[in-house]
């Protein structure tokens, strides 16, 4: 009887003992580092579950007088052998151990070289090289009338605004006539993945505008020294679902930066042919380096088809 008060004890402490490493992920704030916001209220319910079926476990662990089981079925059998048991309860202490010891770190570089990255609706590992790659505005435009996009670029100097200046937006129709006709694109991490889309979708609409985002810098072996993807991951559930988005630039003074570098930054919306694909590319930028925002996470985007 003495075996079933302590593994009821001991499993009383293990539920206790997830219940307060959700409730510390949720104290410093880095719960969202590592499950969706969306998600947050079974956390929430978990947290509230994990507390009470730990308190009933302890207390049927301590009581005075025991009451075996009686069901009469074999589900409630206890591990049998030291051995047996160091195992089975190592599985589920060891990760509350390391989530308390372990520090919080965000998804970076590494984990999205090993993912690829996705700029519009195409996915590389290695970006256009300075060998492959071919800058295009518009090609029916006339070269004795009309100038190019990097021309134009170059005689423009992009600035940094506030996010707060761009409206918000549930629905993709309405935030696609926004994002249309405004004159500066501003991707705000609220709506950064749909707004990305009707870029994509539209890119030749765009070129030549300006646009604003923030996210880290990814540079990958194969990248020429001027190129740097300005990245954000995407999360549906939790990290373990996250894909990484953004927009390639070229610049030297851009690309120097050290990877996983957060930085804002406004530049002109050219494009770039890579395998028959055309992808969206930032030219002439003006950036600032800044501390990791406070959702370093953006959330994954549907359409909903009725």
């Amino acid at each position: 009887m003495k075996d079933i008060q302590f593994h009821t004890y001991l499993r009383g402490i293990i539920l206790i003992g997830y219940a307060l490493l959700i409730l510390k992920l949720f104290l410093t704030f880095d719960m969202v580092n590592f499950v969706a916001e969306k998600m947050h209220g079974y956390l929430y319910f978990s947290l509230f579950v994990f507390i009470i079926l730990g308190i009933i476990q302890i207390l049927r662990g301590t009581a005075a007088k025991p009451q075996a089981n009686q069901c009469g079925c074999d589900a409630h059998e206890l591990p049998k052998g030291r051995l047996k048991t160091v195992v089975i309860y190592s599985m589920f202490i060891v990760p509350v151990l390391l989530g308390f010891v372990m520090p919080d770190n965000l998804l970076d570089s590494s984990i999205a070289s090993n993912r690829g990255v996705n700029i519009g609706n195409s996915m590389f590992s290695t970006p256009p090289t300075s060998t492959n790659k071919e800058m295009v505005t518009n090609e029916k435009q006339d070269e004795n009338k009309e100038e190019s996009v990097t021309d134009v670029a170059e005689g423009v100097q992009p600035k940094l605004e506030s996010y707060e200046n761009f409206p918000l937006e549930d629905d993709y129709e309405k935030l696609t006539e926004i994002v249309k006709s405004s004159e500066k694109v501003i991707v705000r991490d609220e709506q950064f993945i749909p707004t990305l889309s009707v870029v994509d979708e539209n890119l030749d609409l765009f070129i030549g505008k300006e646009v604003q985002l923030t996210g880290f810098i990814y540079k990958d072996e194969s990248f020429a020294e001027d190129q740097a993807v300005i990245s954000r991951f995407t999360v549906t559930c939790c990290v373990a679902d996250a894909s990484v988005y953004g927009y390639l630039t070229n610049d030297e003074k851009l690309a120097s930066l050290d990877p996983d570098t957060w930085v804002n930054v406004s530049g002109i919306i050219d494009k770039v042919d890579f395998n028959g694909n055309m992808m969206p590319v930032i030219t002439n930028p003006t950036f600032e380096v800044i501390e990791p925002p406070a959702k370093p996470y953006v959330e994954e985007f549907y359409i909903k088809i009725e």
